[in-house]
């Protein structure tokens, strides 16, 4: 088994980051890591999941700001592909969860300053999301439908910039290969009670390959206000306007051999591209009733619309008018056993039409409907410690009504409605034998409906794909934690097996070229173990490193008269290597040397092709100097050192054989933060 021959390798590492380990002693206090992601605050030494949590407001200065890939790529478990193609989004998958997104995020829950970024359907878009402002996240690498409900085979919770100490403004600018370039101004007020931010920026790129240029403009608005010794309220105001995000399309082989760099003839032809205009309201209340009890609520109000264009005549022209609610509220008991109650309400409605695509310009109206997602949850999470064991459990119940209402009748009325129900449970165990090492186990399980789009690629014209089930996940987790006594040594191992029916998979059909519709696959399973660590050598040098070994395959799918039974799940990289050396000068120069080794994968069900390995060298340079009162940060980085010849993304199950999106080989980004 490939797990078994590798586990050798992860050992050697551990012993690696071990050798000059101090011997514990619990009469010194070490800085304790506090996570909310399980919605009861604690340590994170205390939780029974594997949880990554990191702070970026050093990693700020040196970061180019352009994907979510640059702060979570070295989280174990996570596999970050098509950063390239702004058109379709960053696709993110978690253990394997996720990998089927033809575009954006899926199965993913995705939390942003305690709000759901993530629709209630499932789909996650992040194009809206201020990357500049980013200061922690926190991963449950998971499955935490007990926490979530659906779509939550991981989740991701960004904390931005809130509360602000002094008044402050910032500016910078960069610019680099393919036209790349970004701006932004960032300022804070502050008073007695309150603190403010604004944060304007925008990002755009001509793009590596022949039409793949995009445009970002963004403006994000924050208020934090104290209104008393015990309550506060966040107030949060996003707009993004993204004229134009042009897609290159999927090539062959031969066509990658003949210029990497092209664009698909067919996506010329029907200048496949897509153009949004988004904005979010949310507001976040927060009252401690009293040193045991605390309230929290939120409420958000979300509008996207948008425009885009396929390599399709029929139907290929879209116009989507989006708007999305939700509201949550929760309570906290702070007693000897830990507990909180609450729920969580979320709202869709898309407003769907398609055109004609004549060769570029729209054309006559195809198709026009109204689907709804309408989801409700409560749940409840209960944390117990006694001595030093603690045990974590969760319970939540969802129900999730979908409806489409038919509105072009050219081909009959295909209004329709499904109900779909789910309650998961989660129970772990953690064990601390002192203030520096833990033991832990926990089992949970987990559900992910299709979205409003996956319901609506149906070979049969409109309506919804009733066929389509959701897919259903249970879920087994075993680690350990280990670190030193004076922090500068970390060590994080676990091993996962999960089981899934109905997992909803992508593929192109011959009689439908050029469009993604979905099925399921009857039973999938993956299992991995998962090692991440750092080691500081001095004050000057920290090595980190992330090694994730999994495999993820079909226990039972038969399709027509095809067996993919034992075949791996396409997408997926069954070893990914992460190693990076920070150095750290005493003048505030910051030298980061990063590996990334990402293992062989395939690209469609039978595993007839083979996506090869290959590896990447990074390399990030960023400087504080102080000039007078103003501080300067100039930066720069090297992606692809090497110059390597590799896929930005990879289409499952394309038909043609149009599996390949290439990636830019080396490319240079730099430029200047400044700070008054």
């Amino acid at each position: 088994m490939v797990i078994k021959r590798k586990v050798i390798l992860i050992f050697l590492i551990i012993s690696f980051f071990s050798f000059s380990q101090n011997q514990s002693n619990d009469s010194i206090q070490l800085k304790e890591v506090i996570v909310s992601i399980t919605k009861l605050k604690d340590s994170l030494i205390n939780t029974p999941f594997s949880i990554s949590s990191k702070n970026y407001s050093n990693f700020q200065n040196y970061t180019q700001q352009f994907n979510l890939s640059e702060y979570i790529e070295n989280i174990p478990g996570v596999f970050i592909s098509n950063d390239h193609n702004y058109a379709q989004d960053s696709r993110i998958s978690i253990r394997g969860f996720g990998s089927r997104a033809n575009f954006g995020i899926r199965g993913i829950k995705l939390i942003v300053d305690g709000v759901p970024e993530t629709t209630p359907d499932g789909q996650t878009q992040i194009d809206n999301l201020n990357l500049e402002i980013i200061n922690k996240i926190e991963v449950i690498r998971g499955i935490g439908s007990s926490l979530y409900g659906n779509s939550s085979a991981g989740i991701i919770k960004i904390q931005t910039i809130g509360e602000i100490n002094n008044n402050f403004a910032k500016i910078s600018y960069a610019s680099g290969s393919n036209q790349k370039n970004k701006k932004q101004v960032f300022f804070g007020l502050k008073n007695k009670k309150s603190s403010y931010s604004f944060l304007l920026s925008q990002t755009k790129s001509q793009g590596y390959r022949e039409r793949s240029a995009f445009k970002n403009n963004n403006l994000n608005i924050n208020l934090v206000s104290k209104i008393d010794k015990s309550s506060k309220l966040r107030f949060n105001f996003n707009y993004v306007n993204s004229p134009y995000a042009i897609d290159s399309g999927g090539l062959t082989i031969q066509e990658v051999n003949e210029n990497r760099k092209q664009a698909r003839e067919r996506n010329i032809i029907y200048d496949t591209q897509e153009s949004i205009d988004h904005y979010k309201l949310s507001f976040n209340y927060e009252k401690e009733i009293n040193n045991k009890l605390s309230l929290s609520n939120y409420f958000f109000y979300s509008n996207r619309d948008f425009d885009g264009k396929i390599p399709v005549k029929n139907g290929g022209a879209i116009k989507l008018d989006r708007k999305y609610w939700g509201l949550g509220s929760n309570i906290s008991f702070n007693n000897k056993i830990k507990t909180q109650i609450g729920f969580d309400l979320g709202n869709q409605n898309d407003n769907r039409k398609r055109y004609f695509n004549n060769d570029g310009e729209i054309g006559q109206l195809v198709l026009s409907q109204k689907e709804k997602f309408l989801n409700y949850g409560i749940y409840l999470v209960s944390s117990y410690n006694f001595n030093d064991i603690t045990i974590h459990s969760g319970l939540r119940y969802d129900n999730n009504r979908i409806s489409l209402n038919d509105s072009y009748l050219n081909d009959g009325n295909n209004s329709d409605r499904i109900d779909l129900k789910s309650t998961n449970p989660s129970l772990g165990i953690n064990y601390k034998p002192n203030s520096l090492i833990r033991f832990f186990a926990n089992i949970s399980s987990g559900f992910e409906t299709p979205t409003l789009n996956e319901y609506g690629s149906s070979p049969i014209g409109s309506g919804f794909n009733k066929s389509l089930k959701s897919q259903k996940s249970t879920n087994y987790e075993f680690g350990f934690s280990k670190r030193s006594l004076n922090n500068d040594l970390k060590i994080d191992i676990v091993y996962y097996n999960t089981f899934t029916k109905d997992e909803v998979l992508p593929y192109e059909d011959s009689q439908f070229p050029n469009q993604v519709f979905y099925n399921n696959a009857g039973k999938t399973k993956r299992k991995g173990l998962e090692f991440s660590g750092y080691y500081d050598f001095n004050n000057f040098f920290r090595i980190n490193s992330s090694i994730s070994v999994g495999e993820y395959l079909f226990d039972e799918f038969k399709k027509n008269e095809e067996d993919y039974s034992g075949n791996n799940i396409p997408g997926i990289p069954n070893n990914i290597f992460i190693f990076d050396v920070r150095y750290k000068g005493s003048s505030n120069l910051i030298v980061n040397l990063g590996l990334k080794k990402i293992g062989e994968m395939y690209a469609n069900n039978s595993n007839s092709v083979k996506i090869d390995n290959y590896n990447l060298l990074n390399l990030k340079i960023s400087q504080e100097i102080l000039f007078k009162k103003i501080m300067l940060k100039p930066f720069l980085t090297f992606n692809n050192l090497l110059s390597i010849n590799y896929y930005d993304n990879i289409r499952i199950n394309a038909f043609g054989g149009r599996y390949y999106e290439p990636a830019p080989k080396t490319t240079i980004f730099g430029g200047i933060k400044i700070d008054f």
